[in-house]
């Protein structure tokens, strides 16, 4: 799997008004080009983590009373960091009380999906019908998909909920990391939205999986004569 990407969390957000083109005229009147990091999209099988927005809707970012419209967190700080899948591997180890996941090697989906049916308890989460500590982040975190204010506040509680037994570790480590996604989630808890606009590729080339809501960008494609 490639080096990991990074997390865009946007508190504040307005949602823009159809119609859309593939360059719009903002109130400042400089020209807003869409990308997915602006678009709402939801993995097919669980449209809910986008829930608060509507899917393929396009979403500006707003700037707070600070004059910030959100927060960039990234995942590896240099080239061949890939620590970030070994701390989520250790995250489930945390929240199972020792649950690991068998021995790769892992395309990226797959790995999403097995390490987060490895937090799946419906006798212990019934309320969210099985899933459990910080399974959204484990299965979607990395695969471009939108998460949206319900998700951002779940997600949050996940991370204050363990956040105590993840000091217990006593593993700096994985602690600042901790520390690092935590604040991405606390950013956008129950009012904006988590993006992971970065793309990555398998055998060399880049891979794109069914998304909902991603029509719309593909109909804002700018004519070919035009360099954007």
């Amino acid at each position: 799997m490639e080096d990991p990407g990074y997390f865009l969390a946007s508190p504040i957000i307005k949602k823009i008004e159809r119609p859309y083109s593939w360059c719009m005229t903002t109130d400042a009147g400089w020209c807003l080009y869409p990308d997915e990091g602006m678009l709402v999209v939801a993995p097919p099988d669980y449209p809910k983590l986008a829930e608060g927005l509507e899917i393929g809707d396009l979403y500006d970012y707003v700037s707070g009373p600070d004059g910030t419209a959100g927060g960039m967190y990234h995942l590896s700080s240099y080239l061949g960091d890939r620590y970030y899948f070994e701390w989520c591997e250790q995250l489930v180890s945390l929240v199972t009380k020792g649950k690991k996941l068998q021995r790769g090697p892992y395309r990226m989906v797959d790995w999403s999906v097995a390490l987060s049916e490895l937090v799946e308890d419906k006798n212990e989460c019934p309320e969210t019908e099985g899933r459990g500590p910080f399974w959204e982040l484990l299965r979607y975190g990395l695969r471009g998909m939108t998460f949206g204010p319900v998700a951002c506040r779940k997600l949050a509680a996940d991370f204050a909920k363990w956040q105590e037994a993840a000091s217990a570790l006593e593993d700096t480590r994985f602690s600042q990391m901790y520390t690092h996604v935590r604040e991405c989630f606390d950013l956008a808890n129950g009012i904006g939205m988590v993006t992971y606009p970065s793309r990555w590729s398998e055998g060399g080339e880049e891979f794109r999986e069914p998304k909902l809501g991603i029509e719309t960008l593909e109909l804002l494609e700018p004519p070919s004569e035009v360099t954007v």
